[in-house]
């Protein structure tokens, strides 16, 4: 489920944008051909794997009007698949077994007769079984090219991912860090900016071949988990010391930016003074997780819930203590759109999971796909130009100072400040 119903969870991947020359006849015919075939009587114990209605999973017949609204593909991919229960399966096998020894009036069944035995009852118990039945929700904005596949399962992710790729012929690309950066930097700048002031990255030997847009190789590779911490870091830092004002900004160009003593671009200081300017509020809310990242198996973590955790003094103790925030619950308010989610540090980057925002639309489909989609690209739009700003502050030589100067203002404070 997610995009009519449930979690908002999912992984985001990219497609090239050029449609096909009448898209919309050969899609209608490529969905139904891969439409949901269930079998209630296999016995085989494959899943069986197909299209369904994204508002009926029942429904498996369709024309453009169930599966296209506007510029939105949305479909759900419904597995069924048959099990039997281990435990009923092995008290069975030891009673057929029995019954068979009794019957041939021998007190042990040769390693053959076994795998006979057990391969026919599992075929008897497959053809009797109910099927369980799983969907995952998909939409695609064929305008962007950007596909939200709502499943947090890896299997389940691999499973769209090659069904949408045999139905549409378009390949299914995750997206990454870099290609939130890409929009505004070039991969050259990326792959520099990285190597100089990201232990760990690939840098500019990530910088390769680029097919319909996107870039095989990654310049972030390799400080996946310490870029989306930095990331929760600055957010943290930014609530505080800008009352929680944000600007969502476009890139300013090299000329624009302003120079450090030593002539270096100083890009902390130009995003932090264009914060001041503010269209966004954010704030970090009722969670936030703290970990000593540099070790390499059971890092000391703590977990500080309630409201406002990170101006708790506990949070305070950890940051000085080495720990950095690789997980966070962030409130969001945008004009009058206020949301909730939470942002995470995982080994490939920044992880969003736990959205939570103001639906209003209950009736009409198309008008609830286009919600639903205007509503969560609003949201990750408005966190890539966050990122955007923040790679500016991290690959700056301000970054360090900057971070230990706000580190540092706690405990110069009196205490009765505190």
């Amino acid at each position: 489920m997610g995009l009519t119903a449930g979690g908002l969870n999912g992984r985001r991947f990219r497609t090239s944008t050029q449609l096909p020359e009448g898209f919309r006849d050969l899609w209608l015919d490529a969905v139904r051909q891969h439409a949901l075939e269930p079998d209630l009587d296999a016995s085989d114990g494959e899943p069986r794997v197909g299209w369904v209605d994204v508002f009926e999973p029942a429904n498996r017949t369709f024309e453009l009007n169930t599966f296209l609204f506007d510029r939105f593909v949305a479909l759900s991919l419904r597995v069924d698949k048959k099990t039997v229960n281990g435990a009923f399966r092995k008290i069975t096998l030891a009673e057929r077994m029995a019954a068979i020894m009794e019957q041939r009036g021998v007190e042990r069944l040769s390693k053959a007769d076994k795998t006979e035995i057990q391969e026919s009852l599992d075929v008897e118990l497959l053809a009797r079984a109910l099927p369980s039945v799983s969907t995952c929700d998909v939409a695609w904005d064929t305008q962007s090219g950007e596909v939200i596949v709502f499943s947090g399962s890896e299997s389940t992710v691999e499973l769209v991912r090659a069904h949408f790729e045999a139905t549409f012929d378009q390949r299914l690309r995750p997206e990454r860090m870099c290609d939130w950066l890409a929009e505004k930097l070039t991969w050259t700048e990326i792959g520099e900016r990285a190597e100089r002031f990201l232990p760990g990255a690939r840098g500019t030997a990530g910088v390769g071949a680029i097919v319909d847009g996107w870039n095989q190789d990654d310049p972030l590779e390799g400080a996946g988990k310490g870029i989306a911490a930095d990331f929760i870091t600055w957010l943290w830092l930014q609530s505080e010391s800008s009352d929680g004002l944000f600007r969502v900004v476009e890139h300013v160009s090299g000329a624009d930016v302003a120079e450090g003593e030593d002539g270096e671009e100083d890009g902390w200081n130009e995003v932090t003074e264009t914060l001041r300017r503010a269209d966004l509020s954010l704030w970090l809310e009722s969670k936030l997780k703290l970990q000593d990242v540099s070790a390499e198996e059971a890092p000391d973590t703590t977990i500080l819930l309630g409201v406002a955790p990170s101006v708790t003094p506990a949070a305070r103790r950890d940051l000085h203590g080495g720990k950095r925030p690789v997980e966070a619950r962030i409130g969001l308010k945008m004009d009058e759109i206020e949301c909730a989610l939470t942002v995470a540090a995982g080994e490939d980057g920044v992880q969003i999971t736990g959205i939570k925002l103001p639906f209003e639309v209950k009736d009409g489909q198309e008008e609830l796909v286009f919600e639903r989609m205007m509503l969560l690209d609003l949201l990750h739009t408005t966190l890539r130009k966050l990122f955007q700003q923040f790679f500016l502050a991290r690959t700056s030589p301000a970054w360090t100072e900057r971070i230990e100067a706000w580190m540092a203002e706690d405990t110069e404070r009196p205490a009765a400040a505190k």
